[in-house]
């Protein structure tokens, strides 16, 4: 019987490329728009498809931003708030993204 041997990293003496330190990624907080013209229970449906929140939680964000004009959904890196962006515009919803200081 032969030894299988690990050839997935680099030769010995050599470090991967991703090993190196990397830059913190800037985090985005997505945030729902006041929701005046949209069903209420709409909305808390398109919140839990998209983010998958649970009900109660979606249902928190939705009256949040009903009364208070909006709501942090949640915060990501900035690729992923745009493409929850886009997500939540396919459904009909506005929500926008702003950077976290």
């Amino acid at each position: 019987m032969s030894k299988s041997r690990d050839h997935s990293g680099p030769p010995s003496g050599e470090t991967r490329r991703d090993d190196r330190p990397h830059a913190p990624v800037p985090p985005y907080r997505v945030v729902l728009a006041g929701t005046a013209a949209q069903a209420l229970m709409m909305v808390v449906q398109i919140v839990m498809e998209v983010t998958h929140l649970c009900r109660a939680e979606a249902t928190h964000k939705m009256w949040e931003a009903h009364h208070s004009g909006r709501s942090e959904l949640l915060v990501t890196h900035k690729e992923r708030a745009e493409l929850f962006v886009e997500q939540f515009a396919e459904r009909g919803l506005n929500v926008t993204i702003e950077p976290v200081f």
